[in-house]
């Protein structure tokens, strides 16, 4: 089972020189993720790292920020996510990798500066339907190169915090089962699939008042990897994992597929002990 576990670049800080040597040290398998610096040699290290590895959406970080957002209306926006997702998904495919994950897209563009927040938009005019179709044609298109190159591409789930709900309405995609599994069935491929932020749904559960192991169970067919960390329900903060873990009963359903803990700045000693605990688990 080890060689399914991975420790996300979250873990270990936003210097990827500091990541890569943390991880090299404890001889885990690391995610490279969000979060990371920019770093005009990022691609280079990440090429070279000689052990097991994921990319998953942000990373590398460009020069110049922009929010990655599969479903903008703004052409400029959602072309450069495309292209984004394009560029990584070759990357992964050069590094025999079984996929590239990024996250769902937004019914707006929030600033950059409010990620991980309550979202700022540069509007509040929420049209699901035009988004969810724009998110569709981008997905379109990552699944023409995903079929010819061999390649998986996997969405991951967003989070919706309450103070988020705009005039009733959540303008995050992908947030509930109902809506993911719809549009992946309308897709229709074996290349286009979930990542599953077990963080991100526990507090879109509680936000939208739905009940989690049964969207869990709802999900499953289309479960390919998995994020693992935890939270108080209301805001996703990334925490530790501990006995207490809602998830844990379902890791027996999960054993040929990558996970990921995904918890924020921790000290060596506590990453191996949440590795531990994983284990255990399955």
């Amino acid at each position: 089972m080890k060689d399914k576990i991975y420790v996300s670049s979250m873990a270990f800080g936003n210097s990827i020189e500091q990541i890569v040597s943390r991880s090299e040290n404890l001889n885990v398998q690391l995610e490279f993720s969000s979060g990371v610096m920019y770093d005009k040699n990022a691609l280079s290290i990440f090429n070279n790292f000689k052990r097991r590895k994921l990319m998953h959406n942000y990373f590398p970080a460009p020069k110049t920020p922009f929010v990655l957002n599969l479903a903008s209306k703004n052409e400029e926006i959602r072309l450069s996510s495309i292209d984004h997702c394009l560029r990584n998904l070759e990357v992964s495919k050069e590094n025999n990798l079984p996929f590239y994950s990024a996250h769902a897209g937004f019914c707006l563009d929030p600033n950059f500066e409010s990620l991980g927040k309550k979202l700022v938009f540069k509007d509040n005019k929420i049209e699901k339907h035009e988004h969810l179709q724009l998110f569709e044609d981008s997905l379109l298109k990552i699944k023409v190169h995903c079929e010819n190159n061999d390649i998986c591409f996997l969405i991951e789930n967003n989070v919706i915090i309450s103070e988020n709900i705009i005039n009733g309405s959540n303008p995050l995609l992908c947030c509930s089962s109902n809506e993911i599994t719809e549009i992946l069935k309308s897709i229709n491929s074996k290349y286009i699939n979930l990542l599953l932020d077990t963080a991100h749904l526990k507090v879109s559960c509680n936000t939208l008042k739905l009940n989690l192991k049964d969207e869990v169970k709802n999900l499953m067919p289309f479960i390919k990897a998995i994020h693992h960390s935890d939270n108080n329900g209301r805001f996703d903060t990334n925490d530790k994992l501990n006995e207490s873990y809602w998830f844990k009963t379902f890791f027996p359903f999960f054993r040929e597929i990558p996970h990921v803990l995904e918890v924020k700045a921790q000290n060596d000693e506590e990453i191996l002990h949440q590795l531990n605990i994983i284990y255990k688990w399955f």
